[in-house]
């Protein structure tokens, strides 16, 4: 059975902002030479991260509504800009 997390799009007003910050941050990370994944860091890997990648998505919160739902490829890990160990996801 698939889970889903939600996440909260801080400093988002609308999902056409979320399209294109998404949208910039793909780009950008392809102008850096890297394969161009769309994903986000968060603190922690969820627990039951083998049931999200089972067919679990992402949904966006913008302005206390869900407004938007991406896959989940993938997880893997990076260090934050303060060191600090970060949870990717891939979308």
């Amino acid at each position: 059975m698939a889970l889903h997390l939600l996440k909260m799009a801080v400093g988002i007003e609308s999902f056409d902002r979320l399209r294109v910050v998404q949208q910039a941050r793909l780009q950008s990370g392809k102008n850096l030479g890297t394969k161009g994944e769309l994903r986000h860091l968060t603190k922690n890997k969820p627990k039951r991260a083998h049931s999200v990648l089972d067919g679990g998505s992402i949904y966006w919160i913008i302005k206390g509504y869900i407004c938007a739902r991406q896959r989940i490829k993938g997880f893997g890990e990076t260090l934050g800009r303060n060191g600090r160990p970060r949870c990717v996801i891939f979308l």
